[in-house]
This record gives structure tokens, sequence and C-alpha cells, in this order.
């Protein structure tokens, strides 16, 4: 039916009826409250689904006579496509514009942004990326270890965490004993069976208690599911005034969603453990943000104002990385040594004799932040590495159609794991 306060632009449709294709004409939100979809946003075959498996009823969508739908069908307004095109050039100051694949990820990197401003507002915020006016003073470098011991957060990880990581470090463990750790938190056992139900996994039939999760994922593979989670809702309520977190937990869960693509392409194994590594690359950046707000000060207006990577600005103003942070703090938890590994190693520079395991991380990273998945604090984009597409073996086509799927799968993602 249509919807008579709208002036007959938008219908209000039965789920079933809905057709790949049409956009929204209003915010869809789920049962808590939780904004799952925006107005303007295109309803593809991953929409529909997740919206099913959210009980969603009915939803508005744009008949095609809405102003908003005419405006749709021309090109975006010169104007809005330059200041994009511009905005986007900025961030990608790093990188070789005359490799292919950096030319595929500039251009969708456009795209995406172009079709976001036009669905809000149809206008640009002005140069986000322009270098501010004064120099900081560089604060006192900080011992690693200090930092560590003072942050609060080292003794109220959830009892469950510790459970999950005596299980991993155990190879005996049964998978009646990781149902029964999983329940001690009914919200964590809730939130790992949407997640394997999820188009992200696309199993062919429901699972619908751990024991089934843990036979078609695998012990291992979910234990770790389960503590990456753990951790991203312990995280939740650190204090950062500086960064803006829901764009911080957008980037963490996208490189983790990028990082499973990138293996499942090439077949690499351990796809979840990719995926925890994802979420988990930059967590220590919150232990930074919190307990050192002068560093963090200093870090961002400084990697504004000289136009580099806030990475590279880390070890001379704090006196350490916060990839060693991150591997440290994993340590301390006692997480696997391959997790550990991975954090640590995923700004280290690529080299022939690099793996395929060496390479996702570095390159679910810099794909996350060129497509614009948030942000933890960085400006510019990393250097997409050439050899990177060399050893996973992925032309440019085949990195542009491994890209148009992280649209949806970040998106059910973000609504199944980011922090209220």
């Amino acid at each position: 039916m249509y919807d008579n306060l709208a002036g007959g632009y938008m219908k209000i449709l039965e789920i079933a009826s809905v057709q790949p294709g049409e956009r929204l004409a209003r915010a869809v939100f789920n049962q808590e409250g939780k904004l799952l979809f925006s107005p303007g946003e295109e309803i593809t075959d991953g929409v529909l689904r997740f919206l099913k498996q959210c009980g969603i009823a009915t939803v508005a969508v744009e008949s095609e006579d809405s102003p908003a739908a005419q405006d749709r069908g021309t090109a975006p307004p010169e104007d809005v496509l330059q200041a994009v095109t511009d905005m986007v050039q900025d961030r990608f100051r790093m990188q070789d514009m005359e490799d292919e694949h950096v030319k595929v990820v500039f251009e969708l990197a456009v795209e995406r942004h172009a079709r976001i401003v036009l669905s809000k507002t149809g206008k640009i915020a002005p140069g986000g990326a322009s270098p501010p006016a004064f120099q900081a003073q560089r604060p006192p470098q900080v011992k690693m270890r200090a930092l560590i011991e003072s942050s609060q957060r080292m003794g109220t990880l959830p009892v469950v965490f510790h459970r999950l990581v005596e299980i991993i470090n155990d190879p005996d463990t049964s998978p009646a004993e990781i149902s029964d750790i999983v329940a001690m938190d009914p919200a964590l056992a809730a939130r790992l069976l949407r997640l394997v139900n999820s188009p992200f996994y696309g199993f062919a039939s429901r699972i619908d208690n751990i024991p089934r999760a843990v036979a078609m994922v695998g012990t291992r593979q979910l234990v770790m599911l389960a503590m990456g989670a753990t951790l991203i809702t312990a995280f939740k309520g650190v204090p950062v005034s500086l960064v803006n977190m829901q764009s911080f937990w957008a980037h963490s869960i996208s490189c983790g969603a990028a990082a499973r693509l990138l293996t499942m392409f090439h077949a690499t194994p351990s796809t979840e453990g990719f995926f925890v590594a994802g979420l988990l690359h930059d967590i220590s950046r919150l232990l930074i943000y919190s307990l050192l707000p002068n560093h963090t000060l200093y870090l961002l207006t400084e990697a504004k104002r000289r136009q580099e990577s806030v990475h590279s600005l880390e070890k001379e103003t704090l006196g350490f990385g916060h990839e060693d942070l991150g591997g440290e703090l994993l340590n301390i938890w006692r997480c696997p040594a391959d997790l550990i590994q991975r954090v640590r190693s995923h700004h280290l520079p690529l080299t022939e004799n690099s793996s395929a395991a060496d390479v996702v991380l570095p390159a679910a990273n810099a794909l996350s932040q060129a497509l614009g998945y948030g942000s933890s604090g960085e400006i510019y984009i990393p250097p997409l590495p050439a050899l990177a597409w060399k050893i996973l073996n992925i032309s440019p086509e085949q990195l542009l159609e491994q890209c148009r799927t992280l649209d949806d799968k970040v998106r059910e993602l973000r609504t199944m794991l980011t922090p209220a």
C-alpha cells in the first residue's frame, strides 16, 4: 500500500513482496531499537535475507515517482562527484595510482562514498583531510609495561573469556565443555548463533544450538569467534573522546570480514582465525586512546599536519607501535600463538618470501580503510600492497568482485557484533 503521509512517494510492503534493487524510504530498526538500515539504502538479496532473519515483517520502499528515486536515475551532480573524488584522492596519497589493483579500489571507493553522500544529504562535508595550522608539542615516551599495568581493563575481562582461553589451550576439550562455557553468557551464545546462521556463513540448514555450531564451524574456530566477540563487548565501555567508536568498530569488523574473504578466495586455512585477527588487530589502540589522551591528540594532529599515517609516528611518540602493544596484550591474555603473531606482524613490510598467511591481514586492513569502512584513527590509507595481490594470485577483476561482496557482510556483522 502507499503511505498517504508521504504524499504517495513510498510504499509499505511485506518483506516477501520486496524486490532487490528497490530502495528504503524509511530507516529500519530491530526490536531493540538499533538502526539496521538508513533511508535511501539499496535492498540487495543479502539485505532481504538479513531483514527476514531479524523478523522484520514490512518495510517502506520508495515509489518510482518519488523525488529521491527520480534523482537517482541520473548521474551524481558533477560538483558532488568531483568533491568525493578529491576527498578519496587525498586519502589515497600514499598509493601507486598506476597500479591496476589500486585503480579498481579507488574507483570503488569513489562510487561508494558518492552513494553514501547522496543517500544522506546530497552534500559532502568540507575538507576533512586538510592539515591543521598548528604543531602540537610531542609528549614524552611511555613504557609499554607501565601502560599495560595502568590499564584497569586487565583485571576486568569477563570470566567467560578466561575460560575460553583455557579451552583453546587444551586440545582435549570436548564440544560439550565448550557449550557449557558459552552457556555461562547467554548473550554471547545468542550472538554466536546469529553469526553462524547469517549469510556471512551461508550454511544450508539452521543451527539452533552451540554443539551443532561447534560441529559445523569447528571447535577451535568457534572458540576463536567467541573470544573475539567477548573482547569487543568487554571494551565497549572504554571512554574515548578523540576517536569515533562506531567508526573504530566498523573498521575492525570490516577488516575481519575482508580477511575472511581473502582467505576463502585463496583457500588459506583457518579462515575464522584470520577473521578474529582482523577484529582485534587494532584493539590496543583503545588503551592508547583512553589512557594517553595527550599522546593521542599529538598523534592525530601531527599525522594530519605531516600528511603521514598515525602508525608511522607511534614509535617516535610512544616508544612502540600499537601492533607491539596488541601482541603483548594478547600474550598476557594467553591467546593462541598464531593470533598473537598475526596482530604483531600486520604492519610488517612484505617480501617475495612472504606467505599468503603473512599477506592476508595487511591487505584486509588496507582494503577496509580504502573503501571507507570506518577508521581506527588513520586518515591516510596505508599502501595497498602490490606484492599481496601477486602472492594471493588475485586479479584486479577478482579483487573488484570480492570488494563488492563486502557491503552486505559488513552491515550484517556490525549489527551482530558492534556494541550498542
